[in-house]
């Protein structure tokens, strides 16, 4: 999660991530419409039987650091602590399109709380943030994974313009994602996933601002010692376009980040997984930084 350096410098405006909240640079009110990092090895690979799968998300994230455009650190008292419960819903079909198989998926984000301290001003909120409705296909060959999918992001989350706080964003995003994932499961040792998401911003029409695009991968790479994954998990953020709207910059705020830590995972069946994962953002330009710990537990129903 990273907060928008303007964001946070220039106005009580700040927004929650829908699919896993993440207070990020590259968005109005310094939000992003992706949970950054909290896709790990779910992005490389659906399912591939029919059924319906459940994946819960547990998140904690904090930062006491805003970057500038240039990496320094803002001489700004900055603080912000974000507490979330996101559901994620997938259905995998016997359906075949292109020869891939057709997959489904709802993602429910709850803001259980998100305080922010920005200078003078603090708040705090929470509630259901903006939800996700995601489709695509899914390929096999071998140990290979491919995942095709568009994930649309509304603005169904509360949003007040004078708040500093706010469950949602009050606009819409369209995602093109491209997911890969490896795995020999006759003998499964190493396995990697990764995901490339484009993330195309639509203007919140209440403020007459649209948020730049950004270009999202997520990465994760493990090895099996039984039923426990050891591994390394974490993001690139990179924002392609300028920001247009009242209060940019000659830099477009664009924002910048790169996060990595550690992930420990243990199948408690052959359909269950929990798994914890610490990540630290160690760049940020237009942006916080901050550590993220995250709780995943996945399911069939």
């Amino acid at each position: 999660m990273n907060l928008k350096l303007a964001t946070a410098c220039a106005g009580p405006v700040l927004a929650l991530a829908a699919a896993f909240p993440s207070i990020t640079s590259a968005a109005e009110g310094g939000n992003t419409q992706y949970g950054l990092g909290s896709s790990q090895f779910y992005s490389g690979g659906i399912p591939p039987m029919r059924g319906l799968y459940g994946l819960s998300v547990t998140g904690y994230y904090s930062a006491d650091r805003l970057n500038d455009g240039n990496g320094d650190r803002v001489p700004l008292d900055f603080s912000v602590r974000a507490r979330t419960q996101t559901l994620r819903l997938l259905g995998v079909t016997d359906q075949h399109i292109l020869g891939g198989r057709v997959w489904g998926q709802l993602v429910i984000p709850v803001v259980v709380g998100l305080d922010v301290d920005a200078g003078p001003m603090s708040d705090s909120r929470g509630g259901v943030g903006d939800i996700v409705v995601s489709g695509g296909l899914t390929y096999y060959k071998g140990s290979h994974s491919f995942v095709l999918g568009i994930d649309t992001a509304l603005p169904t989350g509360d949003w007040d313009r004078n708040r500093l706080s706010n469950p949602g964003q009050n606009h819409v995003s369209i995602q093109p994602t491209f997911g890969y994932g490896y795995l020999n499961r006759a003998d499964p040792k190493w396995e990697f996933a990764a995901s490339v998401r484009y993330i195309v911003n639509l203007e919140n029409s209440d403020t007459n601002y649209t948020s730049g695009n950004e270009l999202v991968v997520d990465y994760a790479v493990g090895y099996h010692f039984g039923p426990v994954r050891a591994a390394i998990v974490g993001y690139y953020l990179n924002q392609l376009t300028d920001d247009d709207g009242p209060g940019v910059g000659p830099d477009g705020n664009r924002g910048k980040g790169f996060a990595i830590g550690p992930s420990l995972t243990y199948d408690l069946s052959p359909s269950t997984q929990l798994s914890i994962s610490y990540q630290k953002e160690t760049m940020a330009e237009n942006k916080a930084r901050g550590d993220n710990i995250m709780l995943h537990l996945s399911a069939k129903f």
